[in-house]
Order: C-alpha cells, then sequence, then structure tokens
C-alpha cells in the first residue's frame, strides 16, 4: 500500500503536466488571417446586437467635474440612448436621452432642461471627454465599429490584433480579441503620436448571443479626464417600445435651448 501511494500521486503529476502542455495557447500568428476579414467578424459580432437595458456605475474624474452615480440605461441600436441618473438614497437626479435629432439633458436639482439638434451639441459641455454624440452611444453599447481607411495595417500586439489605421492626418489603433473578434481598446492619436482619446473595453460576457464587456473607460489624457462605466446587470437584444424612453419633465421647468 505505501508503495502504491507514491505511484498514484507521480502518475497524476505526469497527467497533469501533460494536460498542461496541452492546454498551453498557441502564439497569435497573422498566417490565415486578413484585416478584411477581422473587420467582417466584428461587423458580423455588431450586427446580432439591438437593444440593451442596464444598471450602471458611472464614474466621472477629471479637474473640472468629478463624481459617481449609479443609473439605469436603455439603449437601442443604430442611434437611441437613455440614461437616468441616480442620486444617493435613489433620489432622481436628471436624465440624458440622444438620438440621430435631438438631445436633452433634464437636470432634476435645478430643475433645468436643457435641449438642441445632435450635430449642434458638443458633449464637452456635460461631461470632461470631447467626443461626438454617435462616439457616446458607441461607447455605452460597448461594441466599437471599425472604419476604413486610406492606409491600415495589421500587427500582433499582447497577444491580440492590431489594426492601424490612418485617415486625415490621424492615426486609429484597434485591438481585438483573436477569439471573441471584439475591440477591447481604441486609441485615436494626432499627427505627433499624442493620444487624443481612449476607450478600452474589458470584463466581457455573452449576453443573448453578444459579447458585451461589464467595464468601459473613456480617457482625455490632455484633459486628465476619464469616464467609468460599470454594469452592475445588463439584459441584451431585449424588446423595447417608445415608453421605454419617456422622461418625466415637471411642467414648471427652466427650458434653455442650445
Amino acid at each position: 500500500m505505501n508503495r502504491i501511494v507514491p505511484t498514484i500521486t507521480l502518475a497524476i503529476l505526469i497527467l497533469i503536466a501533460g494536460c498542461s502542455g496541452l492546454l498551453k495557447r498557441k502564439p497569435l500568428t497573422l498566417d490565415q488571417i486578413t484585416i478584411a476579414e477581422i473587420k467582417h467578424r466584428i461587423e458580423q459580432n455588431n450586427l446580432k446586437y439591438r437593444s440593451m437595458k442596464a444598471r450602471a456605475q458611472i464614474s466621472v474624474e477629471s479637474p473640472r467635474i468629478s463624481f459617481v452615480a449609479g443609473s439605469n440605461i436603455v439603449l437601442k441600436k443604430p442611434d437611441s440612448l437613455l440614461i437616468k441618473i441616480k442620486a444617493p438614497f435613489g433620489i432622481s437626479a436628471g436624465s440624458v436621452f440622444i438620438d440621430r435629432n435631438q438631445f436633452i439633458v433634464y437636470n432634476s436639482f435645478e430643475n433645468s432642461l436643457y435641449t438642441g439638434y445632435s450635430k449642434d451639441i458638443a458633449i464637452k459641455h456635460f461631461l470632461p471627454v470631447d467626443l461626438k454624440l454617435e462616439n457616446i452611444i458607441q461607447a455605452f453599447s460597448g461594441k466599437h465599429p471599425l472604419d476604413f481607411y486610406e492606409k491600415d495595417s495589421l500587427v500582433i500586439d499582447r497577444n491580440k490584433y492590431l489594426i492601424i489605421g490612418l485617415k486625415n492626418n490621424l492615426t486609429r489603433k484597434y485591438w481585438i480579441d483573436p477569439q471573441k473578434f471584439v475591440v477591447t481598446e481604441f486609441q485615436l492619436l494626432n499627427d505627433k503620436d499624442d493620444t487624443l482619446i481612449k476607450l478600452e473595453y474589458k470584463q466581457f460576457e455573452k449576453k443573448n448571443r453578444v459579447f458585451l464587456p461589464k467595464l468601459i473607460q473613456i480617457f482625455q489624457p490632455d484633459q486628465k479626464a476619464r469616464v467609468t462605466i460599470f454594469y452592475t446587470s445588463l439584459e441584451a437584444n431585449c424588446k423595447l417600445s417608445e415608453k421605454d424612453f419617456i422622461i418625466k419633465i415637471p411642467e414648471q421647468v427652466e427650458r434653455i435651448k442650445l
């Protein structure tokens, strides 16, 4: 009996060592992949994603403004986003609605309503990051699309595919997960190679056939600004109606045109 135990232990250790060798991930190569195929795979994944209902913690950090708040989020692709901000103790702090035509911000503490056309609004007046409204919708969705470029290249970086595109003297870099085919990081750089905007997508989970990140961060280095979205619950491809995008606004509210 005393001889059998060491023998069995040794056999198990050899088996584990052999299996661990088999489970080692092979080095990522570019032998059987192209930029066109990567773009196609990402686009096919993005097309599966139609809508979302979620709860999230939103954190904003910058020299100008800083806060952490809970929120309820409703998103419908391609262009509708409603964010209801909650203050501590469940008090409603306000709402933000964006679609291709209008931009609405209701501040319940000030009892003020800001409205304007989406194309005319600069998001930097409300958040410490300089993004277009359509980019804000895309960031909250967690699905980052790839554009087409005058010049592009494909390399391996950090065991991920890295596509580098050049357009209008700006460089765009996309890091792509080679198994899920989702963008995990995006950087926009100027002609001096300074990072203007960086977005990171982390902790992906599969929700109703779609891989979505639980954690999204937006950085603007020159403003020392960061916006963090952490989804505490998320339902993908859910049925939505017009009622899901209604904002309750008091009659006696200060209306401000942007």
